[in-house]
């Protein structure tokens, strides 16, 4: 059993087992275990990053960090282009073996085989900036949500996933090493609340109790921090983008929730409730913005992503909240109008892993 998680009840922690293979459970079914040959024909994922140097996207004057530098946002892209097709392709490769229900194997086995090829390479351990150990964790959190979707693919000729695993635990210990020399804001705000996702997606890969543990503590110093109204005070201090950034900190706290729920915590019930506050103002603000503009002190920027449509990624993750707390999400019907709700950086279609909807992911 998993000691770490007495934080509700002696009881409920008693209910806990391992993983089959030795991890948490996850959040979503999984196909069945099956063993398989090699796969053959994959898609060549992007040539593996080993280090990342890279600076946040806004400007060096603006301590706020809500304006961005087109300059510095155009860097930034090209530096981490690879990283994003990495961590797109693998969601896709995943999502349409679950989706599948493991009948396509080839897709279950391809995503290993791009984990493989990073993991051998000794990818993305070489993070230069605080800047690139943040953009790590957001990306390593969907890498482990993708590992767990098919980590009961065994390759009978070369089982990749010991390799994989040690890999996505180098990334997280040296992580959490970071995040644990921080005494700035950025050790209390958005960035923390993703690393604790990551930590936590990757422990659900490798049973690893001190790193959940570590996650866990991570998505507290988050809740500790909102309001009876539900706001975060750190994000509202992103002044034009504090609806963004609430909206932004409420999907991994909400993300790590579901694991530790799947395993036996509540950290909904955390506080007297105090993450279904921050879901509810941070979602309202979508649509009535007025309570947000009013705490931040400016009118909020347009909630559209660049290509100026709705933006449906940063609240994919409503889809897991959904299905746990059906009919409670502030503006339901428009944002499942959007479906389907995609993130890659959170491991992919995640209207088909919660199974709200009944659908296959985007080919």
């Amino acid at each position: 059993m998993f000691s770490f998680f007495l934080l509700v009840t002696t009881a409920s922690a008693a209910a806990i087992t391992p993983a089959a293979d030795g991890g948490l459970n996850a959040p979503f079914a999984t196909p069945r275990p099956q063993t398989v040959a090699a796969a053959t024909g994959c898609p060549s994922p992007p040539p593996p990053l080993t280090a990342l140097d890279t600076v946040n996207m806004y400007r060096a004057d603006d301590p706020t960090f809500s304006h961005a530098d087109p300059m510095r946002v155009a860097a930034r892209d090209t530096v981490t282009a690879p990283v994003k097709a990495f961590t797109a392709g693998i969601s896709r490769l995943a999502n349409n073996y679950v989706a599948s229900n493991g009948r396509d194997v080839r897709s279950g086995a391809c995503a290993l085989q791009w984990l493989a090829t990073w993991a051998k390479a000794g990818a993305m351990l070489q993070m230069k900036s605080h800047d690139a150990q943040f953009l790590r964790s957001v990306h390593l959190s969907g890498w482990a949500m993708d590992f767990a979707q098919v980590r009961g693919l065994r390759i009978v000729s070369d089982d990749p996933r010991p390799q994989i695993r040690t890999w996505l635990a180098q990334m997280a210990g040296d992580m959490r090493r970071h995040y644990d020399s921080l005494s700035n804001t950025t050790a209390r705000n958005n960035h923390r609340y993703w690393a604790g996702f990551a930590a936590m997606a990757v422990a659900m890969d490798n049973g690893d109790r001190n790193l959940a543990g570590w996650a866990l503590t991570a998505a507290r110093i988050g809740i500790d921090q909102i309001t009876p109204m539900g706001a975060l005070p750190l994000e509202v201090g992103r002044r034009s983008k504090a609806r963004l950034y609430h909206v932004y900190g409420a999907e991994p706290l909400v993300m790590t929730a579901e694991i530790a729920a799947a395993n036996g915590n509540d950290l909904y019930g955390y506080r007297g409730g105090a993450l279904h506050r921050l879901v509810s103002f941070a979602l309202s603000s979508i649509t009535v913005p007025a309570r947000m503009a009013a705490l931040a002190g400016v009118p909020q920027d347009p909630w559209v992503n660049p290509r100026g449509a709705f933006d449906t990624q940063t609240v994919a993750w409503t889809e897991f909240y959904t299905r746990r707390f059906p009919g409670r999400l502030p503006y339901a019907p428009t944002i499942a109008s959007h479906r389907p709700l995609v993130n890659p950086e959170i491991g992919g279609d995640m209207t088909m892993l919660s199974g709200v909807q009944g659908r296959q992911p985007a080919q």
